[in-house]
């Protein structure tokens, strides 16, 4: 089906539910009409302002908002010392930034120490959510459970990265990152289809029956899974990273690039998060069962 044919569809059923969604509010219309006159005009007047207010007035205020601009750190270089002082105003600078900015021998140094301070913290931010959406997602058996909680994840570690700029954008400019964490959270449920077709026993099969494939099957999927949500973490975080960088326009310029860029990365960085996932993971089931172990001891009982 190619892209001529399905906007035909999409238009189609658009029209299809608008028919049927103007055909329902006539006939509630004349309804109320027959109980009084003043009943339907004041069903078209709450219906009037209904439309004005949750679906005219934001669609206006989408279609009219700007663009979300980049940090502009590409042009501090260019700035004279007054376009130089109004940007590091607008930076908003912490107290550890201020001794950063202050380390530094010039002024335009000391702004790309408070930028290159910032991506640290933005990086860890991501490996951070990367690591604690493996963990969960690995441990959980339940696919839906895994996008809801991979989709929470997500926006909140996009809601952690715009924080990192000390201004936030308008909730408008942040519904192209959030198509970002939507679309991704779709894949999750693929990827959690795909998963669940795979029948790993038979890869432990040969070496390993009974209750032990059965156990390895479990963590390979699990694992396979924990990764997979994690690498779509890392990329996200990395998207988010150069989205508000660079600003909604040459992101979207250069949003092949990017994307690539962002897939080499999160690969790059997968197999850390991956081996820090298991390492929790097995840690704190080693020291639960240690717990459930001491616990049975008679003596320890006796003294309490």
């Amino acid at each position: 089906m190619n892209r001529k044919t399905l906007i035909l569809c999409a238009v189609a059923l658009f029209t299809i539910v608008t028919i049927s969604l103007v055909g329902n509010i006539i006939t509630i219309a004349d309804k109320a009409s027959a109980i009084h006159p003043w009943v339907g005009y004041g069903f078209y007047i709450v219906l009037g302002l209904f439309l004005a207010r949750f679906v005219i007035y934001p669609t206006l205020r989408f279609l009219l908002t700007p663009e979300l601009k980049g940090d502009g750190r590409d042009k501090i270089e260019e700035m004279d010392e007054g376009e130089l002082a109004r940007y590091i105003k607008r930076l908003a600078l912490t107290q550890e930034e201020k001794e950063l900015f202050a380390a530094q021998q010039t002024t335009v140094e000391g702004v790309k120490e408070v930028w290159r301070n910032r991506d640290s913290e933005a990086s860890k931010v991501v490996r951070r959510a990367a690591l604690n959406v493996f963990i969960v997602t690995g441990i959980s058996q339940n696919g839906s459970l895994d996008i809801i909680t991979a989709f929470g994840m997500n926006l909140q570690m996009i809601n952690r990265l715009v924080g990192l700029r000390h201004g936030r954008p308008s909730l408008t400019q942040l519904l192209e990152l959030y198509v970002i964490v939507i679309a991704s959270a779709l894949i999750i449920s693929i990827t959690d289809d795909i998963l669940d077709q795979i029948d790993t026993s038979e890869l432990f099969g040969s070496v390993a029956g009974g209750v032990a494939g059965s156990l390895a099957k479990t963590f390979l999927s699990s694992s396979v899974n924990g990764a997979m949500n994690a690498y779509l973490t890392l990329r996200i975080g990395k998207l988010t990273m150069k989205y508000l960088e660079l600003g909604s326009k040459n992101f979207k310029h250069n949003s092949k690039r990017i994307r690539k860029e962002a897939r080499r990365s999160a690969l790059k960085e997968l197999p850390a998060v991956a081996k820090e996932g298991l390492n929790r993971v097995v840690s704190t089931a080693k020291e639960s069962t240690w717990e459930k172990f001491c616990n049975l001891n008679p003596l320890k009982r006796a003294k309490e």
